[in-house]
């Protein structure tokens, strides 16, 4: 398992990632060009640094907000690009099966401010360069909203989601936590609940699996999972603007 950072990851977070398991591999940030400064996706087109990893044939790519739930090594038996469909022909990135090349990688560079991303990040971007791709089952990534507004199908939808996100072993492979992650929240409550723009995002089984592997994880570890100072001042903000305008009991 390869871990890419920045040179903005501090070393004590380095350390925990080496004690998981993990190889740590330092690489230099690509900025988005359709982000404004400061904004959340400023930075996402570093992504694109995975076509750089020539020293392997192929790669199974998983962001950092996903929890696997069981192991995804049949992927490398998939090519390029495989992925789960998000939103009719297009694919979600948070999983991707890719093959290095540093040939793609020049490519994907020279083409930043000529291809349009249809979202403004590197999603977008990636599927209207890989315009054809193979759609792998959405199990594989299995995100936690349900869009639709149909109350029936919504309800029907969120009953199967919470016994995907519940049961052990899973029928699904990996739960991939949009919005405000659990680990940036507390155990007592799913952090999407305090205001209306991350309430889709809610979903207290998907919240409560993830305490379940913080749980499990071996003493020594956990301690790398603790809110930082920053993050508790952020935190505390939201709850007390929550509580201002009654959006949480």
């Amino acid at each position: 398992m390869v871990v890419l950072v920045s040179k903005e990851i501090t070393e004590e977070s380095r350390r925990g990632l080496r004690e998981a398991g993990w190889r740590v591999k330092e690489i230099e940030r690509i900025r988005n060009p359709n982000a404004e400064k400061g904004t959340y996706n400023e930075w996402n087109y570093s992504k694109l640094r995975l076509w750089q990893q020539v020293e392997y044939a192929r790669l199974v790519f998983v962001d950092s907000d996903l929890l696997l739930l069981t192991s995804v090594d049949f992927l490398f038996t998939f090519p390029e690009i495989s992925a789960r469909g998000n939103d009719g022909s297009d694919f979600n990135s948070g999983v991707i099966v890719l093959e290095p090349s540093d040939c793609t990688f020049q490519l994907l560079m020279e083409n930043l401010r000529r291809v349009r991303s249809a979202n403004g990040g590197d999603q977008g971007y990636l599927n209207n360069v890989f315009t054809w791709w193979h759609r792998l089952p959405e199990s594989i990534n299995m995100l936690k909203p349900v869009w639709t507004t149909d109350p029936v199908k919504r309800k029907a939808a969120l009953a199967i989601r919470n016994r995907w996100f519940s049961e052990d072993p899973s029928e699904i492979h990996a739960i991939h936590y949009l919005g405000i992650k659990p680990w940036l929240c507390y155990r007592e409550f799913d952090c999407n609940e305090l205001d209306a723009a991350h309430r889709l995002f809610t979903n207290e089984a998907a919240h409560k699996r993830w305490w379940s592997v913080h749980d499990s994880l071996p003493e020594p570890l956990k301690q790398f999972c603790w809110l930082p100072d920053d993050a508790k001042k952020k935190l505390k903000k939201r709850i007390e603007l929550s509580n201002a305008t009654t959006l949480l009991n």
